[in-house]
């Protein structure tokens, strides 16, 4: 049991997550914000989109920032996040994983017409 134990908290003390960075808006479509007031438009709030890659001895692959902001801006039914805060993470013991996380609020700038 105590073994059982050891190798669980390890496992648990091995991941971490580190925040980056926050950015007021960000978008990865052709968007016009020409006399648009974003706070009358549809916003779904606290929105999160992840991508990540798998780890087995060595990374498989590397996360992009591209693929989380689609996953949520996908997840929001809109095209453009506004106070989006972004993420690392990871946790690795043999096999693992490192991805990115992407959080925020997304708006719909074409007003519900996608």
């Amino acid at each position: 049991m105590k073994r059982i134990f050891i190798i669980l908290m390890m496992l648990h003390l091995g991941g971490c997550t580190t925040h980056m960075t926050d950015l007021s808006m960000i978008s990865n479509k052709n968007i016009s914000l020409d006399k648009v007031d974003i706070d009358k438009l549809p916003q779904e709030k606290h929105i999160e989109g992840e991508d990540s890659k798998f780890i087995f001895l060595f990374p498989l692959g590397q996360p992009k920032l591209k693929e989380a902001l689609n996953n949520a801006l996908e997840k929001g039914q809109g095209d453009l996040m506004v106070n989006a805060s972004v993420y690392v993470t990871g946790w690795w013991f043999l096999i693992g994983e490192v991805g990115i996380k992407i959080k925020g609020d997304v708006v719909n700038t074409r007003g519900g017409k996608q």
